[in-house]
């Protein structure tokens, strides 16, 4: 019954949505910025939306079904929390989000099976990570160029290290035609490369953090991902992976909370 219930957690994307309002948050938090309520709202509202448009929407449009009653629930659920937060928001915003949305859809296009850019080898990792970086520092444009640069770096680093997991879990079931970076590095290799990674986002949440505590924190993040990444296998249930990967943002965006308000 556990499972059942925690596969059906995952399934909603309400983790996932969660996982990324609170990565958007701890990024904005590090730079000494408070995101809106109704900017947290667009990020969580869109987010799960989207999610939901590739797992719900694209597998109805394509199998020519309708979207079953607790689907469309959540699925309006999210697209009023998101029309909410983003109704007060400015002009960049709203663009920002248009743009964010147009390549979500292209993401998974619903005209059959394998249509839409995730479909293009190796581009899915990248395409993921893009987009949560965007929304990431979407709230800090006004740090200088060069930090920007840096910020938004280490947030496409930590994208794409967090997607490797998963990756490596759907290894065997993913089609050859998809070249994931697995497939074409091979198990070993990306894990070697995601250390690396690792290493540079260390190197990163020193220069990028203005706290000391807020980038003790992340470092100690990088590590649990690493070990994380050492760990998986893919035999394991996905949902087990996807919960301990997708929850890192959100411990992270906790202990945040606490250095700063403990310490």
């Amino acid at each position: 019954m556990k499972y059942i219930n925690l596969r059906s957690y995952i399934k909603s994307s309400l983790h996932v949505a969660l996982s990324l309002w609170a990565f958007c948050c701890v990024f904005a938090m590090q730079q000494g910025f408070d995101l809106t309520i109704s900017l947290q709202c667009a990020i969580f509202g869109f987010g799960w939306f989207g999610y939901q448009y590739f797992h719900f929407i694209v597998p109805a449009l394509v199998e020519k079904r309708w979207i079953k009653l607790p689907q469309a629930i959540t699925l309006l659920s999210a697209l009023v929390i998101g029309f909410y937060g983003l109704v007060t928001q400015t002009t960049t915003v709203w663009l920002i989000f248009v743009f964010v949305g147009m390549i979500t859809i292209l993401y998974a296009l619903p005209f059959g099976a394998h249509y839409g850019l995730r479909y293009i080898p190796t581009l899915k990792i990248f395409i993921v990570a893009f987009c949560w970086s965007t929304l990431a520092t979407l709230g800090l444009y006004n740090l200088i160029t060069f930090h920007f640069a840096l910020v938004a770096t280490k947030a496409i680093i930590w994208i794409l290290v967090m997607i490797v997991p998963l990756e490596i879990h759907d290894l065997v079931r993913d089609a050859p035609t998809l070249k994931t970076l697995p497939q074409v590095l091979g198990i070993r290799a990306v894990k070697l490369l995601s250390y690396a990674l690792i290493l540079s986002a260390t190197v990163l949440a020193l220069m990028t953090s203005n706290s000391i505590m807020l980038a003790g924190v992340e470092i100690a993040m990088l590590v649990m991902l690493a070990i994380l990444i050492f760990k998986v296998k893919t035999d394991r249930q996905k949902y087990i992976t996807s919960l301990l990967v997708e929850a890192i943002p959100v411990l992270w965006l906790g202990l945040s909370f606490m250095a700063l308000t403990y310490f």
